[in-house]
């Protein structure tokens, strides 16, 4: 629509425009004309008299008579020679003043014909215009919606489509509306291998996690169960003992691994989701925590404890839950020789508190890149932070980090849209 008035805009002020200079030329040249005549005239019959019409007005004063005296109008006799224009803007009204053979002549024509035959023109032109454009729009707009609406039904079916579940049947061609051109051939076409791929990408999906659950977990549960059986034994040395302890502690963190990674390859998070007893999974990471420590020898100088400040019941996966909160705790516990680890369950969040060694502004801005780990963070094991931040994005939580080098860290996880998290940026 908007093409179409500005196509009549640009056509009518075209005709305008036009009419106006063809009307200027034609009364230039026609007053032009008609005083040629005159002198013709005049100089084959001496005393001529000059032409009088309702067309045309002609006054021609003798050298040395005063023009207003030999009955030529005032304002007439104030022009000098040339061609003037009379009359009000928009009339073709013309005074030609000539000096010729034995004197001067007026010549005044009105062009009020000239001016109704321009004026109706400009009138049936622009009407004519204007239904031509209208109509060739139309015309246009109907042919272009045709071959437009195919593809339009058919990106509305393909918005619709679950990738488990791709019905090609709602984009065959007999079904869809419109002109099917050869472009919605290729698109169709584009269309159904695409959704085949995905198809065939899904299938390999869920094999694989259905596939790496069941082969992954079982020899890490094997290991696991031998360890257990085999630190009862009072006759082993202490050295195989922490050999043992150490197998452990790797067995669990891959077994982390594993939960975390199998929970971002599939693709229907909704599955295992349900209402989140907050509370009892913080409470589970800090018994990973206090085991942590004493293995690690600072169980004297490290008080761990659950602060509980709120009961939020988010919806989501209990098992991805225990696996941040879990790494969180164990990095809190890892970077913490001395002082207090917090773990603070408020109405909206949960947050991580300790007064570890804290984090360099620059460690901090990278801290959720992938496989970045800086100098004083090695020997962490575990889940890296990229993956937590991933885990938590899958079930609509925000995880954050708030450090200060030499006074600590907290990290918090908010869920949902009121987390209300402090500090920090948002990764």
């Amino acid at each position: 629509m908007l093409q179409t008035v500005l196509a009549i805009v640009a056509v009518l002020a075209s005709l305008y425009v036009s009419t106006v200079f063809a009307r200027g030329v034609l009364a230039t040249q026609w007053v032009h004309a008609e005083a040629a005549r005159f002198w013709t005239r005049a100089a084959e019959e001496p005393g001529h008299a000059p032409p009088w019409t309702p067309s045309v007005q002609g006054y021609f004063v003798p050298d040395g008579i005063d023009p207003e005296a030999a009955g030529v109008p005032a304002d007439y006799a104030e022009a000098g020679p040339g061609l003037h224009r009379l009359g009000p803007p928009g009339t073709s009204q013309r005074l030609l003043v000539q000096d010729g053979p034995g004197g001067r002549l007026y010549l005044q024509m009105p062009f009020r014909l000239l001016d109704r035959v321009a004026l109706w023109s400009l009138l049936i032109a622009s009407v004519l215009a204007t239904l031509a454009i209208g109509v060739v729009s139309w015309l246009s707009y109907r042919t272009a919606r045709g071959m437009v609406l195919p593809v339009h039904a058919m990106a509305g079916e393909v918005a619709k489509w679950d990738p488990q579940r791709v019905d090609l049947e709602a984009i065959d061609l007999v079904r869809l509306p419109g002109e099917v051109g050869s472009e919605v051939h290729q698109l169709e076409g584009a269309l159904r291998g695409l959704a085949e791929r995905s198809q065939a990408f899904v299938r390999r999906e869920r094999d694989f996690t259905r596939e790496a659950s069941h082969e992954l977990r079982t020899p890490l549960t094997v290991i696991r169960v031998a360890t257990d059986m085999l630190r009862r034994d009072p006759e082993l040395p202490p050295r195989l003992q922490r050999s043992l302890d150490r197998v452990q502690v790797a067995a669990r963190d891959m077994e982390a691994v594993v939960d975390a990674l199998l929970i971002l390859a599939r693709e229907d998070v909704k599955a295992d989701a349900g209402t989140i007893d907050v509370r009892a999974v913080a409470a589970e990471a800090v018994m990973v925590g206090q085991a942590l420590l004493d293995e690690m020898g600072t169980a004297a100088a490290v008080t761990l404890e659950l602060v509980e400040r709120g009961r939020p019941e988010p919806a989501g996966s209990v098992r991805a839950l225990a696996l941040i909160l879990e790494q969180l705790v164990r990095n809190a516990c890892t970077f913490t020789r001395e002082g207090r680890i917090e773990v603070r369950v408020e109405q909206h969040r949960v947050e991580v508190r300790d007064t570890g060694v804290g984090m360099e502004r620059d460690v901090l801005e990278r801290a959720f890149e992938p496989f970045y780990r800086a100098d004083q963070y090695v020997g962490g094991r575990g889940l890296g932070l990229a993956v937590v931040r991933r885990l938590a994005a899958r079930y609509g939580w925000a995880v954050q980090i708030d450090s200060v080098p030499g006074q600590g860290t907290t990290v918090t996880v908010g869920f949902g849209e009121r987390a209300a998290l402090r500090g920090g940026q948002p990764r």
